[in-house]
C-alpha cells in the first residue's frame, strides 16, 4: 500500500492541473520548436537542413528566393535570385509506387546547387519514408558532381511556401526544367 498512498498526491496534482485548464491537458497543441534555418526574419523558410555543423537553408522573401549554407547565423555562401529569376528553376519526379522528388536548382554561373525532398512510394518495402539533401553540380548541364550531402538530421519542407514561389516571382518566370534535359533526374 506505500505505493498507492505516494502516488496519490501526484493523481491529485494532474487531476487538479487538468480541471483548471492547466499545460497537461492541452499536449495535442504543443508544438516543436522550428528547426534552425539561415532565413532571415520576414522570409519563410522552404527547406531547412543540418548537415553536420551547417545548415542548408532555402527562404521565400516577398519576391526574392534564397539559398544559404553555413554555420547558424553565418552563411558562408548566399545565392539570391537573379531580378527575372532566371537562375532558379524547379523540378520533380514521380514514379509509379516508386520515388517522388521535388527540388528546386539554383545556377551561380557553372555551379548548381539542386536541394530535393523525396519520399519513397507505395511499391517500396517501406512507403512514405522521407528524405532530403542537396547536390552540387558543375558545368553548363551540371556534367560533374562537386557534392552530395544526404540530410540525416530532421528537415523541414515546407510544402505552401514552396507552392507559393510563382507569387513571390515575376509573372513570366518560367521555372520548370526542360523536360527530358540534363537536370530531369532522381537525385
Amino acid at each position: 500500500m506505500p505505493r498507492a498512498t505516494a502516488a496519490l498526491p501526484v493523481a491529485v496534482a494532474l487531476a487538479a492541473l487538468l480541471c483548471t485548464g492547466g499545460s497537461a491537458a492541452k499536449p495535442a497543441r504543443h508544438r516543436s520548436p522550428p528547426l534552425a534555418s539561415l532565413c532571415n526574419s520576414g522570409e519563410r523558410v522552404v527547406y531547412t537542413c543540418r548537415f553536420g555543423a551547417k545548415l542548408g537553408s532555402v527562404c521565400l522573401g516577398r519576391n526574392s528566393l534564397h539559398y544559404r549554407f553555413g554555420p547558424r547565423g553565418r552563411p558562408e555562401l548566399h545565392i539570391a535570385s537573379t531580378p527575372d529569376w532566371s537562375n532558379v528553376h524547379t523540378g520533380g519526379n514521380r514514379s509509379q509506387g516508386g520515388l517522388n522528388q521535388d527540388y528546386v536548382r539554383f545556377t551561380n554561373g557553372e555551379t548548381h546547387y539542386v536541394v530535393h525532398v523525396d519520399e519513397t512510394g507505395s511499391l517500396n518495402e517501406t512507403p512514405g519514408i522521407p528524405s532530403s539533401g542537396i547536390e552540387v553540380l558543375q558545368g553548363a548541364s551540371g556534367e560533374s558532381a562537386l557534392a552530395s550531402l544526404t540530410c540525416k538530421s530532421k528537415a523541414s519542407f515546407n510544402w505552401a511556401a514552396y507552392l507559393d514561389l510563382a507569387k513571390a516571382a515575376p509573372e513570366n518566370w518560367d521555372a520548370t526544367e526542360t523536360p527530358g534535359g540534363p537536370f530531369e533526374v532522381i537525385y
